[in-house]
């Protein structure tokens, strides 16, 4: 059942990222920006705070698993179809419009000379152009980009978890989650993993073998029908509301109600310091293995330090593609070998693993700030000493995208449930562990108000910093 959900999702968000496509290379600034902010919005909103704003919903379903299981399918179309979009607009068709026109005009010329034939004969005659035509445009590899969506996309919907505890959906995660949890032996649960492994490791090997073949760069502005443009503003629209409007208007209308509650007695403080401690480990380990793997070694021992590090890197982003519960049962039985039992009830192994799951999040921002970063600009702000105009320059060109991306970063591991579930040390819980054991019991105004606070806190940490950025950034 996962199996066949994760195809058909997958297909669907590329259908959609199509006509999105267009949209995030608008020759219109405003355009530009009204679609990546609809587009980024539902990825970037925490899969615990969607699955809980509909767990009472979901509930009401459970006599009905078909619309439920509908429901959810649909969430994760709108969820994921970002990762499709941004990857088809930075992996463009190899051959451009102009060259596909001028194939067709041969094309046409050559079925000129069967004009005066029968109808049946034209017919086929015109299924066969189109059937050329597809392996044209797929021999000459304008189906990377497609192709390489999918597998990402199916991967990250095969393995998602979080939402279908939470709405009560069957998948193979969270019957392999409540299994371990409920007393299944380490080993047994790892004898469980190899047929999902395998389809994982198949998305993930796609992915590398089609995006290797050329090099990633921004899309050109596409031109697309009115149809479409109106297609992708309605799935764009319906995706915002759908996954960040709504829960974010439950979860604060919750909030009201039960903000009193909240600052009698606030509850959540050591819980959210252990995340916000874990979530920074996370984001420095994975950006030091993000330069100091892809970081171009000296001429003297180029070829075999090479190798090396790309053997390192491509097993690195291997790992972190499984996704957390696949692999934070590794590290578990890992860290249950003499040598290594020294760190079981240490924040290493938490720590480690949610730095390989941000690994490749952490490549990919990496190479969008190489590909927007201005060397020249960048160059002159240099000459112009230390001055407050040169320093707030730098900040604009250079260190506000790795500000930003940091933040992407350090979110996205804070949010993490499998992994700290599974890998936490005793006495320092995170916050999401806690709040997702209390959401089994529904939706009370107090649990409302402590989501609101847990969402609130880095949000706070990093407008603090962002505030403070003259007297810590780099001159």
């Amino acid at each position: 059942m996962t199996l066949l959900r994760s195809l058909l999702v997958a297909l669907l968000a590329i259908a959609a990222a199509l006509p999105i496509r267009a949209l995030l290379a608008d020759r219109r600034l405003s355009v530009r920006r009204m679609a990546w902010s609809l587009l980024l919005a539902p990825y970037l909103t925490p899969v615990l705070l969607t699955g809980y704003a509909y767990a009472n919903f979901s509930l009401s379903l459970i006599h009905h698993p078909a619309l439920n299981a509908f429901f959810y399918a649909a969430l994760l179309w709108w969820k994921f179809t970002p990762i499709a979009a941004v990857i088809l607009h930075f992996t463009p068709a190899p051959i451009s419009a102009e060259a596909v026109h001028c194939y067709r005009l041969a094309r046409s010329g050559d079925s000129a000379e069967h004009r005066n034939v029968s109808p049946n004969a034209s017919a086929a005659l015109c299924r066969d152009a189109a059937t050329s035509r597809w392996l044209f445009l797929f021999r000459a590899g304008s189906a990377n980009g497609p192709i390489a969506a999918f597998a990402i996309v199916f991967l990250c919907v095969f393995s998602e978890f979080e939402m279908a505890s939470l709405m009560v959906v069957k998948s193979w995660t969270v019957t392999l989650f409540d299994a371990h949890a409920g007393g299944l032996v380490l080993g047994e649960s790892l004898r469980r993993m190899p047929g999902p492994l395998l389809f994982e490791a198949a998305a993930i090997a796609t992915a590398f073998v089609v995006l290797g073949r050329r090099q990633v760069i921004p899309a050109r502005r596409a031109d697309s029908s009115r149809v479409s443009r109106r297609f992708a503003w309605a799935h764009l629209i319906i995706a915002f509301v759908f996954v960040v409007a709504i829960p974010a208007a439950m979860v604060l209308w919750g909030t009201i109600r039960g903000f009193g509650l909240l600052v009698e007695d606030f509850v959540l403080g050591r819980e959210i310091l252990a995340s916000l401690l874990f979530a920074a480990g996370a984001g420095i380990v994975a950006g030091l293995v993000a330069a100091g793997l892809t970081r171009r070694p000296s001429a003297r021992n180029w070829s075999a330090v090479s190798m090396f590090r790309k053997f390192i890197l491509i097993a690195a982003i291997f790992a972190g593609l499984l996704g957390p519960l696949v692999l934070s049962l590794t590290v578990l039985a890992a860290v249950q070998l003499p040598g290594l039992i020294l760190l079981r009830d240490t924040p290493v192994p938490l720590v480690f693993t949610l730095g390989l799951v941000l690994l490749p999040m952490a490549l990919v921002l990496q190479r969008v700030l190489e590909l927007t970063r201005q060397q020249s600009a960048l160059h002159l702000a240099g000459l112009m000493g230390k001055s407050p105009a040169a320093r707030a320059l730098t900040w604009r060109l250079s260190t506000s995208g790795k500000f930003w991306a940091a933040v992407l970063l350090f979110v996205w591991a804070y949010w993490d449930l499998t992994a700290s579930a599974i890998l936490a040390p005793i006495g320092m819980t995170p916050v999401t562990v806690r709040l997702y054991n209390l959401m089994h019991y529904g939706q009370i105004a107090m649990l409302s108000a402590m989501t609101c606070a847990a969402f609130a806190a880095p949000i706070i940490l990093f407008l603090l910093a962002f505030a403070t950025r003259r007297w810590w950034a780099p001159r």
